[in-house]
């Protein structure tokens, strides 16, 4: 039976217990209340005797500390967090940001199943190994390791926020990188004729928008002619990334190759 003792180098008492092979364990409670210090010694040997289910320690131990100091111990299921952490999160990154991070979150959710719905603490680090494995088999390891780092950081949150006593995510490693070299050019003038050749119209004024602004496309896709400002020849607009607002200069070519009103931006 697991009992209590006090040494004189230390204020707290000391839990006494044996495990399940017999062996003698004394461990501190740290706690000067002989009542808790107690019950602390009970669950240690419950514990050591493997007389308790793993996914009871959390429920045991959330029981001792409303007990003890009547708090209570935030819980959450792994999908209730990751929704609670996105809306936290977007309110601090970029809409192109925080999109990224609903589609990680969505693979996560996905590749977990029915046990999405159980609480997060529960997680195990062979799962999100698991997860890192599997997206990795299907994607590039630059993509892997990004929804890595997003589960990661979503795991982070939820220690921090008392949810978990270990990070299960920590140090489970990204993928390695895949050997290969990528050589980036611009296209030249022909394969730019041929591309407008082939373009409807839409497609037409985006890829001048492209060419003469470069900025990205979902940024250029949401111009409208409210953004133009003729009188002063400049473009007004927003990066979605980063949140900031860029005034670019109208380059003469965009203007003059743009005979119809339709060619240039919608309306």
């Amino acid at each position: 039976m697991a009992s209590i003792i006090k040494k004189s180098s230390s204020k707290f008492f000391f839990a006494c217990f044996r495990d399940v092979n017999g062996r003698q364990w004394r461990k501190t409670t740290r706690e000067v209340d002989r009542k808790k210090a107690l019950k602390i010694a009970e669950v240690y040997e419950q514990l050591a005797q493997r007389k308790v289910k793993a996914h009871r320690v959390r429920e045991i131990t959330n029981e001792l500390i409303r007990e003890f100091y009547g708090e209570e111990v935030p819980s959450a299921t792994v999908r209730e967090f990751s929704q609670s952490w996105l809306a936290m999160k977007a309110v601090a990154v970029s809409p192109g940001t925080i999109e990224a991070y609903r589609k990680t979150v969505s693979k996560f959710i996905a590749f977990l199943g029915p046990a999405a719905e159980v609480d997060i603490s529960l997680i195990r680090k062979a799962t999100i190994t698991a997860f890192r494995t599997d997206v990795a088999s299907t994607v590039s390891s630059t993509t892997a390791n990004f929804d890595l780092k997003v589960v990661q950081a979503m795991f982070r949150a939820a220690k921090a926020g008392g949810y978990l006593v270990e990070d299960p995510a920590e140090f489970v490693e990204a993928v390695r990188r895949e050997r290969r070299e990528v050589v980036l050019r611009a296209f030249t003038v022909d394969e730019l004729r041929a591309l407008l050749a082939a373009a409807n119209d839409e497609w037409r004024s985006l890829i001048r928008f492209g060419l003469y602004t470069g900025q990205r496309l979902g940024d250029i896709a949401a111009l409208t002619w409210a953004n133009l400002d003729l009188e002063r020849n400049v473009i007004r607009l927003s990066v979605r990334k980063t949140g900031k607002t860029l005034v670019l200069p109208i380059a003469e070519p965009l203007k003059t190759q743009s005979y119809n009103r339709k060619l240039w931006m919608r309306s």
